[in-house]
């Protein structure tokens, strides 16, 4: 899909610039004072086979269609590959989008001010943590794309949050372009997909797991689809292990650094993993844990304050999972993740 072969800054200050004109116009139509209107619509979009109204605005099913159409330009093998990839590895890697993703994308100082100025993460952590679970386990599930799976609807409804957070944060007072750059915009799109792609298949490393190159692309290549889906440009979405290894580097080395947005975001995670925690085996090893992932540059960047003896208390755990893997002693698959899931969730 990338068509760069170098992501040098002058491409990528480019695309730094450009955002996601399709569902920007959605947004544009119906917001201010159309909004309810169009979280109707959504609301009764629950699987792949629901149909859009007939009166629904012309750009809400044009962005529709063009993720339908985004889906199909996708090979079957690509998505059969990576299904199997998450289902082999379904349990470390949503532990892993919330203690490595979700604080990895806060390094990133610039596109970390959007999620402080859109309040949604800072308001209600376990709303956003169950959100992004739930979206995951959407698009990767056994069906996702076929008519009772809910992988489109799902991707049809982040993306237009995306573009309302954009408005948003486009409407209040401060926002500066020429500082920060337009909100999630292309770049800071294409550092999310590969944090829930790349980023993970590193950390599923740090936990002990033996991964080929060609076991990580397929992986990524899944989240190549879901971005283009999301509307992230085909020139960001890296084919090869070592575009996908310089794009990562080269985002990284430009936007990650202390940041005040940062800090505050990654503060607001941790207090919610202290108490979520509770009674678990990471009780009163949260932080640590998370320093353990993210090492120690990031960790400092994040305000992340542990020990690097503590993090080394999870090595123990890192040898233990290898251990397991290399005995076929840890079976996971989509429907025991999704099971933990539903079970950790479950409201009294």
């Amino acid at each position: 899909m990338s068509s760069l072969a170098t992501f040098s800054s002058i491409q990528l200050n480019k695309l730094r610039q450009q955002q996601d004109p399709s569902a920007d116009a959605v947004i544009a139509t119906y917001a201010p004072h159309a909004l309810k209107e169009m979280h109707e619509v959504l609301g009764a979009l629950k699987t792949n086979a629901d149909l859009l109204p007939a009166e629904t605005k012309v750009p809400l099913q044009l962005l529709y269609q063009d993720i339908i159409k985004q889906h199909t330009l996708i090979e079957k093998a690509v998505w059969d590959n990576g299904f199997h990839f998450f289902s082999r590895h379904a349990s470390d890697i949503m532990l892993l989008l919330g203690f490595l993703s979700l604080p990895y994308c806060y390094a990133a100082a610039n596109g970390a001010e959007v999620l402080v100025r859109s309040k949604r993460i800072m308001a209600d952590p376990e709303k956003r943590l169950l959100e992004t679970a739930e979206f995951v386990f959407d698009v990767m599930a056994p069906h996702a794309f076929t008519a009772e799976g809910k992988g489109l609807v799902a991707i049809l409804k982040v993306r237009l949050m995306h573009a309302m957070s954009r408005w948003f944060v486009i409407q209040s007072e401060g926002w500066d372009s020429k500082v920060y750059g337009p909100p999630i915009n292309q770049e800071d799109m294409a550092g999310t997909n590969l944090a829930f792609s790349l980023i993970v298949t590193r950390g599923l490393k740090k936990l002990g797991q033996e991964l080929s190159s060609e076991e990580v692309m397929m992986y990524v290549r899944y989240w190549n689809g879901i971005g283009a889906m999301l509307g992230v440009t085909p020139a960001l979405l890296p084919n090869t292990a070592k575009a996908a290894y310089v794009l990562e580097r080269n985002i990284r080395e430009r936007h990650f650094r202390a940041s005040e947005a940062g800090q505050k975001l990654t503060a607001v995670l941790l207090t919610y993993f202290r108490k979520a925690t509770i009674d678990s085996p990471f009780e009163g090893q949260s932080d640590a844990f998370v320093a353990f992932l993210l090492g120690e540059e990031m960790s400092k960047m994040l305000g992340v304050q542990t020990s690097t003896l503590q993090s080394l208390r999870f090595e123990p755990y890192q040898f233990l999972l290898q251990f397991q893997h290399k005995l076929g002693l840890q079976k996971d698959s989509y429907g025991k993740a999704f099971q933990q899931f539903k079970n950790a969730w479950a409201k009294d």
